[in-house]
């Protein structure tokens, strides 16, 4: 479907993170979270879209 209003979450890439997030051990799911927010805060030049999407690679 992919977007399917204006939030945040409102799409598929979010879905499947938090999908992501919840089927994550309990004791995986801090170093998921701190992965996804260093990789969007580290940019070298801008928010690109590959930093901008989840990702746990």
């Amino acid at each position: 479907m992919g977007t399917w209003d204006i939030g945040p979450f409102d799409n598929d890439t979010a879905a499947d993170f938090g999908g992501d997030l919840d089927e994550a051990a309990v004791e995986e799911r801090e170093a998921v979270i701190r992965g996804v927010l260093k990789r969007a805060a580290d940019p070298a030049y801008y928010l690109d879209t590959s930093e901008g999407v989840k990702s746990r690679s």
